[in-house]
């Protein structure tokens, strides 16, 4: 076929033809939106809603076993969108739960755009809820008003049908979009007569674009918390910008703003495979603010021994979130001067288990412990602190490993420097250690072990001090502040229990010290054995006035006994330390020791020191230790030494009469 040529007359032609086509088109366009508006108003005008309120009370009863009640007349309307208004809703609550409605809304208004359902998407326009009120509640025997609704559908589950190439929730949800949902002046209230606590979130304001398209749409949710015991009123508020692509199953957060008072989260985060296995990767970002005023609006009763405690706090890190593991990377915490960075890491499956990295640079835990004045309070008014129980189940389902490295530590009075200490704890079993310190001039090492896997913690310590200043040690430590020194501590100690009061009871093993150029405050034996020899020197050696004059020996104020060495080893049995080769060395002095010390009474159990040749016996507690003198040991070994003399006399004696004898027989 051979080709049209191309002339002005068939350019003209062509036009008018197109034109001819065009407005065809607008008159066959303008006939179908007359005829749907005109079909809009026909079914407005034809189809009451309100005939169907009986059949929709039906369904309802039918499928939940409640009552629902629709008060006022129900508005339908179709164009340009297809419209259903409805007054207050009402579901009746489970039976013995009161007479409050479970659920109620004052009105609810759902507007779907028409001309997108001929094209198979639906494009719901707006959802309002004004007055949404529900009602949440347990009673005392564990049972919620909501038991029945969840066994009418597990009871009754419906067939499903067979899964089609494409379909799912992300298919189902692809050609669905709401462009505004509204909820307002909503209340959701949550009571638990088992537990005699109720909480409410009310005067609740939700506002949210379309929330499916392909930019992020705004999200803006609102609401005060509410709780009478403890008393509690906090305004809520989430601001956020986010979409989610249905097909991806990829929820996107750019961001995030909470407020609780004043606190204040920032976040943005990316949630991967949302509808199935969902991953989560993001930022989150919390400003400082004041913890412990919160905790105070929250209700919880927090008194730190320091008044200034939690009141700057604040975090920055990375947040990764799977199936498998909860990740917190790059971590930044402040607590008050305290900065804290590293990693935190939970592993969800096969069982949780936890990996720790951090480094303090500078922390006092003893800030954060509850004040010492209602310490001492309780301790007096029980008359004995409450024990500290270990708790086993917590302990049984540790698993964890990792590290801790502290710059500066304070923790229950005792200070150190470069602290290190090693986590390893699986199925009850856990190990502290190899750990390290510097403290008091000297080192720290050692290792602790727990295992908690039988009914019983059995404990073992093994650990060693070394070049350690006692002094100021020991008072920090609040544990005997009488003695001075640079010491080496080795410690291999066993033991059981549920508390520290057990733990101490059952402490068993081996405990040896070296201590030198150091002082005992409270008594100076030096001066003691000077007074022995000085009224033994008086009663010329007269037992009965020795004992007279030297009925106990009353320490002065101020009086000490310096060293250059002290040794003891030492067998721990049950808490009581049983030492017999204490030796105490002084330039003019020599001490020898011997006898048992309960640690759990924290008395010496008339612990035998002798000094020089002369025994005393300590006896009380070791905040004020009593000395006397051993008169059993002093009678017995001056029995001793009369039967020692009677034996010279007797020798002398024989030897006189021995050589007198020889005598005469040599005059003879």
């Amino acid at each position: 076929m051979g080709s049209i040529p191309i002339t002005r007359s068939n350019h003209r032609h062509r036009e008018s033809l197109l034109k001819k086509l065009l407005k065809i088109f607008a008159i066959v366009a303008a006939v179908v939106v007359v005829l749907l508006i005109v079909a809009a108003v026909v079914l407005t005008i034809i189809v009451d809603p309100n005939r169907y309120r009986d059949d929709i009370i039906k369904v309802v009863r039918e499928q939940t076993g409640r009552n629902l009640n629709i008060d006022g007349k129900l508005s339908l309307s179709f164009f340009p969108w297809i419209g259903l208004e409805t007054k207050r809703l009402e579901l009746s609550n489970a039976a013995g739960f009161g007479k409050e409605p479970f659920a109620a809304v004052d009105s609810t208004e759902t507007k779907v755009k028409l001309l997108p359902l001929f094209r198979g998407q639906v494009v719901v326009g707006a959802v309002r809820l004004n007055g949404l009120k529900l009602h949440l509640a347990r009673n005392a025997k564990g049972e919620t008003n909501w038991d029945d609704l969840t066994k009418r559908t597990t009871e009754k589950p419906a067939p499903k049908p067979a899964p089609k190439q494409g379909s799912g929730a992300g298919a189902a949800l692809a050609a669905f979009t709401i462009d505004t949902f509204q909820v307002r002046n909503s209340e959701f209230i949550w009571r638990d007569d088992a537990a005699k606590q109720q909480y409410a979130v009310r005067g609740l304001d939700l506002t949210s674009g379309n929330l499916l398209g392909g930019a992020p749409a705004p999200f803006k949710l609102a609401f005060n918390l509410e709780s009478k015991s403890p008393p509690v009123k906090e305004r809520v508020e989430l601001n956020s910008k986010l979409n989610f692509d249905i097909e991806k199953e990829m929820l996107n957060i750019p961001e995030l703003s909470l407020s609780l008072g004043d606190l204040r989260v920032k976040a943005r985060m990316t949630v991967k495979k949302a509808l199935s296995t969902p991953a989560v990767v993001g930022a989150v970002e919390i400003p400082r603010f004041d913890a412990r005023a919160l905790l105070k609006r929250l209700g919880v009763d927090y008194q730190p021994a320091d008044a200034n405690a939690m009141r700057q706090v604040g975090l920055s890190t990375k947040i990764a979130y799977d199936i498998l593991a909860t990740t917190l990377s790059d971590m930044a915490l402040t607590l008050d001067n305290t900065r804290i960075t590293g990693d935190l890491a939970v592993r969800n499956r096969p069982t949780r288990a936890y990996r720790v990295n951090l480094a303090l640079d500078d922390i006092n835990i003893d800030r954060y412990l509850p004040a010492a004045e209602k310490t001492a309070k309780d301790k007096s008014q029980s008359g004995k602190a409450e024990p500290i129980v270990i708790p086993l189940a917590l302990l049984r389902e540790t698993n964890a490993n990792g590290s801790l490295q502290i710059g500066k530590l304070q923790a229950f009075g005792i200070h150190s420097q470069d602290v290190s200490v090693k986590i390893a704890a699986k199925d009850g079993r856990i190990v502290l250690g190899p750990n390290a310190a510097k403290l008091y001039g000297g080192n720290y090492s050692g290792r602790t072990a727990v295992d908690a896997s039988g009914k019983m913690p059995q404990f073992r310590f093994d650990e060693r001090l070394v070049g350690l200043q006692l002094e100021p040690f020991l008072k920090d430590a609040q544990i005997f502040s009488r003695f001075s020194g640079a010491g080496n501590v080795v410690l291999a100690l066993t033991a059981q229990g549920l508390d520290a009061e057990q733990i101490k009871r059952t402490l068993t093993g081996d405990v040896s010290v070296a201590i030198k150029d150091g002082a005992i405050e409270g008594i100076d034996l030096e001066k003691a054995e000077a007074k022995i020899k000085e009224i033994r020197s008086q009663s010329g050696g007269d037992v009965k006035k020795v004992l007279a004059a030297l009925p106990t020996i009353t320490p002065d104020k101020g009086d000490k006994t310096t060293f250059t060495k002290l040794q003891a080893n030492a067998a721990v049995a049950n808490g009581v330390v049983n030492n017999k080769d204490l030796a105490i060395e002084a330039p003019h002095l020599r001490v020898n020791g011997s006898g048992t010390v309960n640690l759990v009474a924290e008395t010496f159990d008339n612990y035998l020191l002798r000094i020089g040749d002369f025994p005393l016996i300590v006896s009380g507690n070791f905040d004020s230790p009593k000395f006397r003198p051993d008169w059993n040991a002093i009678y017995r070994e001056k029995a001793e030494q009369k039967v020692e003399q009677k034996k010279e006399e007797i020798k002398e004696e024989l030897r006189d009469k021995l050589r007198n004898r020889l005598l005469d027989k040599l005059r003879r």
